[in-house]
């Protein structure tokens, strides 16, 4: 997949914003504030239907107006031309999705169309923060490959919402509803072995693909691992050992999540360990290890979609090369040059001269106060 065009209007501050993209590696450049993340965000409009770091649509819109628009023309493996154009009205509070002029109803049914692989310095979290910040890259990334999953874990979702807030009602109210909790956990149990089971069969095959970007990037000096701990022992991939022993576990946990309030046991509450060496990254790995496994898992994730989606994922790497030594950032521009279409972000021209030209016929943007102020191709970089 390659991002042709890119047009951003009045998208946070850039007024009209139009980039014409290099099939290789996109490189823009300022100061902090210019305006260089909100191009990335904007990409990210135009894959997933919303930004990869703002909390609400609401504070991407330029301060000066009540809307703002992403178009993007996308020219996919098999030479299909695709256009997106997302606009928001802040006013309405709505989203409106085109493809090719035609309305996409369901936002959801953007993701996996056309594959993204994000990195930024907020996504640090993976490796060192809770386990919902593993869930969620899990989560994107299947959901990414397979509709079936995003469509399981938004019902997943809402049937948990609903189950909780029976078992904050009977707190309220003091009265048992035992039918009513009855028919949330069979649902919950439904839908629920279905994700796990997904999550596992995942894990089994992105294990490989993260030990060979690890190596990449930090040779075979150090083991990485990545594994799966749901919430409760799971004997077997099977869908109905899966719904049996999770049956068990909301039974074993009723009373507690009764005098608490919430459900405790389910795919919202697994954990993925990552691992270096066999020892837990969360608690043995040095900033450095940190850094170089959340690349790994990155690019994992780029060679996994690249295989499930027959697809190339577009790479959106947002000032990822201030937060790694000169080493890293080497061996990461290495990769990134080969791999296919990047966009980039960085405060400082130098890191970059190097990129091996050949491979990534690198295009220079020059962005101050929320406008393209030159650009530079391949042959500057001589």
């Amino acid at each position: 997949m390659k991002l042709q065009h890119l047009v951003l209007e009045t998208f946070r501050n850039h007024e009209k914003t139009i980039v014409d993209c290099s099939p290789g590696v996109n490189l823009f450049l300022g100061n902090n504030g210019e305006g260089k993340t909100n191009i990335l965000e904007g990409i990210s409009y135009l894959c997933l239907s919303k930004s990869f770091y703002a909390a609400n649509d609401t504070v991407v819109t330029n301060v000066n107006n009540n809307t703002f628009a992403a178009t993007g023309s996308f020219i996919s493996e098999g030479n299909i031309f695709y256009e997106v154009r997302v606009t928001f009205d802040k006013l309405q509070n709505q989203k409106k999705i085109m493809v090719n002029k035609t309305k996409v109803d369901k936002a959801s049914s953007l993701i996996g169309r056309f594959p993204v692989v994000i990195l930024s310095p907020e996504q640090s979290s993976i490796t060192v923060g809770s386990p919902s910040a593993r869930r969620r890259f899990v989560d994107f990334v299947i959901s990414q490959s397979s509709i079936t999953y995003l469509e399981c874990l938004i019902n997943y979702r809402r049937i948990l919402k609903q189950r909780n807030k029976i078992l904050s009602d009977i707190i309220i109210s003091r009265k048992e509803n035992n039918v009513a909790i009855e028919t949330w956990n069979e649902n919950l149990v439904s839908v629920g072995a279905v994700l796990i089971r997904k999550r596992i069969n995942f894990i089994e095959d992105f294990q490989n693909f993260v030990i060979n970007s690890y190596v990449t990037l930090a040779g075979k000096t150090e083991k990485p691992g990545i594994s799966y701990l749901p919430s409760f022992e799971c004997p077997a991939s099977d869908i109905e050992a899966i719904e049996t022993v999770f049956h068990q576990a909301l039974q074993d946990h009723y009373q507690e999540e009764r005098r608490i309030g919430y459900s405790l046991v389910g795919p919202h509450r697994d954990e993925f360990i990552i691992k270096i060496d066999k020892l837990d990254a969360r608690n043995f790995a040095s900033q450095g290890q940190h850094k170089t496994f959340l690349v790994a898992l990155k690019l994992a994730e780029f060679f996994y979609l690249k295989e499930k989606c027959n697809e190339t994922p577009i790479l959106l790497l947002d000032d990822v090369l201030s937060e790694m030594d000169g080493s890293r950032s080497q061996r990461l521009l290495e990769a990134i040059a080969e791999l296919g279409q990047a966009f980039i972000t960085s405060t400082d021209e130098r890191a970059l001269n190097w990129m091996p030209i050949i491979y990534s016929n690198p295009r220079k943007f020059f962005v101050r106060q929320g406008k393209i102020d030159r650009v530079e191709d391949a042959t500057c970089l001589c």
